[in-house]
């Protein structure tokens, strides 16, 4: 977080979150390149930019959110597309299971 405030702070725009040097919003596909010179220099050559879209909603259903709160995020209109994202939520039973009990005190 404190890279993306400082991101916010120094280097966004006041409507947009990537624009040019001086300000302006990016052309063409600037922002792709971008992205594709950084998964190689870290070795993800196979990472997409949709998979940053991917992880973001897998992260958000790992913290507890609801189905809904998916669906709104990446504006789904229809379940089915959101609660791909919910298997990282799977096999939480016992870990559910175990926190109800410590709220009502077992």
């Amino acid at each position: 977080m404190p890279l993306v405030r400082l991101h916010l702070e120094q280097y966004a725009g006041k409507d947009r979150l990537f624009v040019s040097r001086d300000g302006t919003p990016l052309w063409g596909n600037t922002l792709y390149q971008a992205f594709v010179r950084a998964r190689k220099k870290v070795g993800l050559d196979d990472l997409t930019f949709h998979d940053l879209r991917h992880t973001g909603q897998t992260l958000a259903a790992q913290t507890g959110a609801t189905l809904a709160d998916l669906m709104q995020r990446l504006g789904h209109s229809s379940m089915a597309a959101a609660r791909r994202h919910l298997h990282a939520v799977d096999g939480r039973d016992r870990e559910i299971a175990s926190l109800s009990e410590t709220r009502r005190g077992r």
